[in-house]
């Protein structure tokens, strides 16, 4: 058996009416400190009866098994013991996260310095992992270090000592607490100012792994066709509320959950979801709630490059609300273990998405922080509009949906309306009054869709009596927003709860989410249209904080424009494209740019997209012109392109806790190396020459029992990306548990330098383009020399002379 599960008992424990920044972001500290303490007291109370329940009826307090952590919350009111649970089955690049880092080549520089992100989870952060640089503080005072706090925490911060575990945020501070008192220490962090937080966990719901087999979570008596809790606003949707509420300028990142799909086949009762399967604060209105898509190893295209995981949870909320909100890459995410400080391991689950999502939130802050002074942030609302703004399109049809939320993270698009927001505001933080309406009016680019989202930090919702898939709308204060033009009158996206499936619309008012958005796709340019948001019955408290983003608008030009722009990036290999954006001030009406050696070598789009062929370096020219005049900007050199660069397909083992490559050896050159899913040695160069004959040595490691390992090494001899060609395969021995040797034969007509991949599987013949579950990948740089030194030989028409 590979797969080991432990059951462990433990006793212990804008635009017009202004309204600032800061008015938005300030807690009120009084109410959250009062809310920590009635929470601490609570917490303690259900915890100490739970423990003496777990005694009494020798249930287990602790259960870790298959990858996932859980531990006893509480018993409720029903007599069912509640346990969180871990929510676990190249994410930067997947969302465009890796081009706002330092070298991104975008013109950012964002890596979290000076920045604090807030993490809850099933134990401590190992503190001295190499990849933290001192920069975790358990703020709770935990000791006892857990492999999923450790993993999240890498997918956050890590700096990069392994390239692969690289996290989001690399230079940014963790404060880490475990779950013990989470809402407690929650509203106590965010009265200090914490301005987002991740928690990769949940209570169990429905279908759940209890160590040994399936066990079922659900109330039978409210239902036993579903656990009622899915969907539902309960007390801890109310209580984040409650926090979120009090503390406007704090973002609360969760994941949805791994529940779809979960039980037994033929099972007592049904399995869960594939719909309505998010509960308890998964469904809360004020936070960020975030799905788990595959990797896009290239970055997004288009919406059909997205897939979601085969675990992910699915909204509906009860009342048709939309979750998730985000979604951000969840599968096989290679970070931080705490096994020892350069211990790493790969995981999946909506656990590993969420912090995808949170550690690039906190570079957009800092970005914020960047260009509007020391101090200043961005509203909670305003951020989670931004993020569901700027998302790339995913699903089946144009909108949202129950399963991908409102698309696919795009840290890189976020940042650029952020900046955008310097020339022309597009990010507005308002207010509304009791019985007011708030109108605008804006001219359309016409080069993009017009788009309008609006959000707001909703006072918390009153839970209704415990019922399957209740309508009661939870949605507080309720803000409408619709766009006028002529006698044309747009209205928000909307989900129907009842087809959970069906395409989202767009005929009339939202009056369930706290978010919402008016796209017109096809706008007329110059054309004014008015936004209006108004309100539905009485505003509690008598005021509503809102916010706004804008897209696809511009204004009346009262002076020449002046040219500017930047190319995303300004380094690209040969054949592959480069984005320009025009960053002229002053609003010109027409762009003219010239792009010689490029393809094509001119353009009157305001952004247009160009390709290089021939590496070198390239000017650009833009000339852009309104009614006032015309300005020019010519950048000398500006584009670097380099050879082709050939991208290869990703593989990695998903476990290398029992066994990894311990050495490879290959004539003359040798290297050991640790523990890895899979290492990137294409820093190290192995010498070969044409038709030589290759001596082989490869060397498992096992941390406890030895197993069978299947072997195979490839080349790319031509060079083209793949090791799929006829003979680049050259090594396959049986398989075997102990150092395997061997030899190959160099192909004959080979020169340069290429790629070769060596894999080791458990129990199975590895390919070249795949991720297994036990064994590790590494690849290496291969140089191809002559065969040997040269042989002096000549010869002469005539060898004597008379």
């Amino acid at each position: 058996m590979k797969k080991y599960f432990t059951i462990a008992i433990l006793i212990g424990l804008a635009i017009a009416f202004p309204f600032t920044t800061q008015a938005q972001t300030n807690p009120d500290k009084i109410a959250l400190e009062q809310f920590s303490k009635n929470k601490k007291a609570g917490f303690l109370q259900k915890k100490v009866a739970a423990l003496e329940f777990a005694r009494q009826n020798d249930i287990p307090i602790f259960i870790e098994a298959d990858g996932v952590f859980m531990e006893l919350m509480f018993i409720d009111g029903d007599g069912q013991p509640q346990y969180y649970q871990t929510e676990n089955s190249a994410s930067a690049i997947t969302i465009a996260t890796n081009k706002v880092h330092p070298g991104g080549g975008y013109g950012f520089n964002l890596d979290g310095s000076g920045m604090t992100v807030n993490v809850w989870d099933g134990g401590a952060v190992r503190p001295t992992h190499q990849e933290f640089d001192n920069r975790v503080n358990q703020v709770d005072g935990v000791t006892i270090t857990n492999y999923h706090a450790t993993h999240v925490g890498g997918t956050l911060i890590a700096s990069g000592v392994q390239p692969n575990s690289k996290g989001m945020a690399p230079a940014a501070n963790l404060d880490a607490y475990d779950w013990n008192y989470d809402e407690s220490e929650m509203a106590t962090a965010a009265a200090n100012g914490a301005l987002v937080s991740n928690h990769s966990y949940g209570f169990t719901n429905g279908w759940g792994w209890a160590g040994s087999g399936w066990a079922w979570f659900g109330t039978p008596s409210i239902s036993t066709q579903e656990d009622y809790m899915f969907g539902f606003y309960d007390t801890q949707a109310q209580d984040w509320d409650q926090i979120a509420n009090d503390a406007p300028g704090y973002l609360i990142v969760k994941s949805a959950g791994n529940d779809r799909g979960d039980g037994p086949t033929g099972g007592a009762y049904p399995k869960d979801g594939p719909y309505d399967c998010i509960g308890n604060a998964g469904v809360a209105k004020n936070i960020l709630t975030v799905a788990a898509v595959e990797d896009i190893p290239g970055g997004y295209t288009q919406p059909s490059d997205v897939l979601i995981s085969n675990f992910s949870s699915w909204g509906p909320c009860d009342d048709g609300r939309i979750k998730p909100d985000i979604s951000t890459n969840g599968v096989i995410l290679y970070s931080c273990d705490d096994d020892s400080d350069s211990d790493y391991q790969s995981l999946s689950g909506t656990s590993m998405a969420a912090p995808s999502a949170t550690g690039s939130l906190i570079l957009l802050q800092q970005h914020y922080q960047d260009l509007n002074g020391s101090g200043n942030f961005m509203a909670a609302a305003t951020l989670k509009a931004l993020v569901i703004h700027t998302a790339d399109e995913a699903g089946p049809n144009p909108g949202p949906d129950y399963m991908f939320g409102w698309g696919l993270m795009n840290t890189l698009a976020a940042a650029e309306k952020i900046s955008e927001d310097q020339i022309l505001n597009v990010i507005d933080e308002l207010s509304l009054n009791n019985g007011e309406t708030y109108s605008c009016t804006v001219k359309a680019s016409g080069q993009a869709p017009l788009v309008v989202s609006l959000a707001w930090t909703d006072p918390p919702g009153t839970p209704v009596v415990a019922a399957l898939d209740p309508i009661d709308p939870m949605i507080i204060n309720e803000l409408d927003i619709r766009i006028t033009q002529g006698s044309n009158t747009y209205y928000p996206w909307k989900l129907n709860r009842d087809n959970p499936s069906a395409a989202a619309t767009r005929n009339g008012e939202n009056n369930v989410d706290n978010v919402e958005m008016v796209t017109i796709d096809n706008p007329i340019a110059g054309e004014e249209y008015t936004i209006i948001i108004d309100h539905d019955g009485t505003l509690t408290g008598g005021t509503q904080a809102f916010s706004i983003i804008l897209s696809g608008i511009t204004k009346d030009a009262t002076e020449p424009p002046t040219a500017g722009f930047v190319g995303n990036p300004t380094t690209q290999s040969a054949g592959n494209s480069i984005t320009f954006i025009d960053q002229s001030i002053n609003f010109p009406s027409s762009w003219s740019w010239g792009f010689p050696g490029g393809t094509p070598s001119s353009s009157t789009n305001a952004n247009p997209e160009i390709t290089y062929g021939t590496p070198g370096t390239y000017t650009v020219e833009l000339t852009v012109a309104n009614a006032f005049g015309s300005n020019t900007e010519t950048k000398i050199d500006y584009i670097t392109i380099t050879e082709a660069v050939i991208e290869y397909c990703p593989s990695q083992g998903n476990n290398s806790n029992y066994e990894w490559i311990g050495q490879v050896d290959l004539d003359d050159f040798s290297n050991p190396s640790g523990t890895s899913n899979y290492t990137d040695f294409t820093n190290l160069t192995v010498s070969l020459t044409a038709g030589q004959d290759v001596s082989v040595t490869l060397t498992p490691q096992f941390s406890g029992s030895a197993f069978s390992e299947y072997w195979r090494i490839w080349i790319d001899y031509n060079q083209d990306g793949d090791f799929e060609d006829v003979g680049e395969e050259v090594f396959s021995p049986t398989r075997s548990n102990v150092t395997v040797s061997g030899n190959f034969t160099v192909a004959s007509d080979v020169s340069g330098t290429t790629r070769m991949r060596i894999a080791m599987k458990w129990n199975a013949i590895p390919t070249s383009c795949e991720a297994f579950s036990y064994g590790e990948v590494e690849d290496y740089t291969i140089s191809f020399g002559s065969s040997g030194p040269p042989v002096a030989d000549f010869n002469a028409d005539v060898t004597t002379i008379l």
